[in-house]
């Protein structure tokens, strides 16, 4: 398994001046090349918990989720990408390598996707 984003690294990276997009989709884009190589339970929990780790945006608008450009993705109630995932996580969890990888890796892709999507319409709105 390669290297998780840890809460740290995300903060200390974001106060650093790495951009918060840029951050999460690394955080995804990790956790989905550790699904390729995952096999036991603990190296599954290990994906959900790096798949649960706040990303950058969760700092900036931590007082007003509804705002973040993310919402629509992880925010609670929304039926998003995220939710998806970790419910799709959390059955590996349960199973291991007894269920195709194929689900969770197409969702991983389509979070991936979706973020980078979110990256150009905010960018598009500043401009």
């Amino acid at each position: 398994m390669g290297k998780l984003v840890t809460f740290r690294e995300i903060v200390t990276r974001y106060e650093a001046g790495e951009n918060a997009f840029d951050l999460t989709v690394e955080k995804w884009v990790r956790i989905r090349e550790d699904l390729e190589s995952a096999l036991s339970l603990s190296e599954f929990w290990e994906i959900l918990e790096a798949a649960s780790i706040k990303v950058p945006l969760c700092l900036e608008y931590k007082d007003n989720c509804a705002m973040c450009p993310l919402w629509a993705l992880c925010g609670k109630g929304q039926e998003g990408s995220f939710g998806k995932f970790i419910r799709a996580i959390q059955a590996y969890c349960i199973a291991g390598d007894l269920l195709p990888k194929s689900r969770v890796l197409a969702l991983a892709d389509q979070l991936i996707s979706e973020l980078k999507a979110s990256k150009k319409e905010s960018l598009k709105r500043l401009s």
